[in-house]
């Protein structure tokens, strides 16, 4: 069995305030630290239960440091090399709007997308996109606000939150001892029950209506998943994704 660790840096635990998710802060180097001990904890875990492969693929395409990451696991490139694949979004946000969220947004700040009627953030777009692929999503992690998103739209699955947000921008993280223990009890547990095992397909064609911060609407229809993350970012300035403009197979 093969894991894919999909991640984000806002909902990684350690990291309490937004502002450090910015690459010219000067804290940015020790969030991306934080990062990557999450990632290694999960890995580790893993590794202890079996698992043979570990991928990481960061969300926005981010580059670590080299030697921030456990030996071993490796880079994820598109498309994903042939695997029984599992998948982990680890350290994800809540989208624009979500309440009681920490660093809520949907791929920049103040956008939003709603698909099919329903507000949807980077959690269902991750969650979709591997569904497209035939990838079972065996856990979530994040903040509160981002826990109480997935019972909408990855209602199947185990959530994991590793702190609760003080306002937009601040949160109360639990402690690193905690937060450990309790991804790698997660992480054991869904493992072995395949019925927790959730494949995310998502409806198609994916239709997109995409608002901007000032209210301006624009519609998107796609034939894929991947294809409308591609299309998305040369919509939203700023948006950048690991997914990019090619074309994507679970073979």
């Amino acid at each position: 069995m093969d894991l894919l660790i999909v991640a984000d840096l806002e909902g990684i635990s350690c990291v309490e305030r937004r502002s450090v998710c910015d690459s010219t802060h000067p804290s940015y180097s020790s969030a991306l630290g934080n990062y990557a001990a999450e990632v290694n904890a999960v890995a580790v875990a893993a590794r202890r239960i079996g698992i043979e492969r570990v991928m990481l693929l960061d969300w926005h395409g981010r580059l670590l440091p080299p030697g921030l990451l456990e030996a071993g696991i490796e880079a994820a490139s598109l498309p994903l090399p042939t695997g029984r694949w599992v998948a982990v979004l680890l350290g994800f946000h809540a989208r624009t709007g979500q309440s009681d969220a920490f660093a809520p947004q949907t791929l920049c700040p103040g956008w939003r997308i709603v698909w099919n009627g329903r507000e949807a953030g980077e959690l269902a777009l991750a969650s979709r996109w591997l569904g497209e692929l035939g990838i079972p999503l065996v856990l979530v992690t994040g903040d509160r606000g981002l826990t109480r998103e997935a019972e909408g739209w990855v209602e199947q699955t185990a959530a994991v939150a590793v702190k609760r947000a003080l306002s937009a921008e601040e949160a109360e993280c639990l402690p690193v001892e905690r937060t450990r223990a309790a991804l790698a009890d997660a992480l054991a547990w869904v493992l072995m029950r395949r019925s927790w095992w959730w494949v995310y397909r998502p409806e198609l064609p994916v239709r997109w209506d995409i608002v901007s911060p000032d209210g301006q609407h624009q519609a998107l229809e796609s034939s894929s998943v991947a294809e409308a993350l591609c299309r998305v970012q040369e919509v939203i300035p700023g948006a950048a994704l690991a997914v990019r403009c090619h074309s994507e197979t679970s073979e």
